[in-house]
């Protein structure tokens, strides 16, 4: 598979001659591994940082996948996952009107192999135990159809290779002031529910997803959905919406 190619099965059609207008040194790829803290103050320090950070990471996640081919993964689970890059490069075009990335600290994570997309979520390995299982963090990205949530659940212990697992979330969607406003017949709802509710955190999390930005008053939102109306109502009176952290163990004996 050529680069452009690449570019297109992870869905980056509307960006593809924007990176590849935009070539990356390799000295600076390599930076991305070795040193971290030099690679992102060189991008920062580019005309256009956002651009620059859109090439490379599409330019190393292709890279990547022949270690990742190396290591036994999928080609289909790479492409999954290396497709969050698309995701955060149209949240970045929403705002800016352009091609570019900014959530460079997030997706290191994927090119690190440390998160992985297997169905619906995201699965990020953190080499920590709960109650004597493998914790893994899930995450839920854009567009996610959560009532397919438990095949994720299932193609994880698949691909981990483990019998039974421990799965954390800290997420918007476990609040309990977002589900006081839904239906019981709410996908928000019944994914939220597969996990045992541990704590609550102070978040404005919920609002960047709800409304794309977190505004300083909450009368400066636009609410679309019923729940996004629910919401702002709640706002303005004066209420906080908390994440929720759960953890949910599988299979359940």
């Amino acid at each position: 598979m050529d680069f452009g190619k690449f570019i297109d099965e992870i869905g980056g059609e509307e960006y593809r001659e924007a990176v590849l207008s935009c070539p990356v040194e390799e000295k600076l790829l390599d930076l991305f591994y070795c040193d971290f803290t030099a690679f992102e103050k060189a991008g920062r320090e580019k005309d256009d940082s956002a651009l620059f950070f859109l090439s490379a990471y599409t330019r190393l996640a292709y890279n990547a996948m022949s270690e990742g081919l190396r290591r036994g993964i999928p080609e289909s689970v790479l492409i999954a996952t290396f497709a969050d890059i698309t995701t955060w490069e149209k949240w970045y075009r929403r705002k800016r009107g352009k091609a570019g990335l900014d959530r460079i600290g997030w997706l290191r994570n994927h090119l690190s192999f440390r998160i992985f997309r297997l169905g619906e979520l995201q699965f990020e390995i953190t080499n920590q135990t709960w109650n004597g299982f493998e914790l893994y963090m899930v995450h839920v990205p854009e567009g996610a159809v959560l009532d397919k949530a438990e095949d994720s659940f299932s193609a994880s212990l698949s691909f981990f290779r483990k019998d039974e697992a421990a799965f954390a979330i800290e997420s918007w969607l476990l609040s309990p002031e977002i589900n006081s406003f839904l239906p019981q017949s709410s996908s928000i709802r019944r994914f939220s529910s597969l996990f045992t509710l541990c704590r609550t955190e102070e978040s404005r999390q919920a609002e960047e997803r709800i409304f794309g930005f977190i505004a300083e008053d909450p009368a400066q939102y636009v609410a679309s959905t019923s729940l996004a109306e629910k919401v702002k109502s709640y706002l303005l009176a004066g209420g906080r919406i908390e994440n929720g952290y759960g953890v949910l163990v599988r299979p359940i004996r």
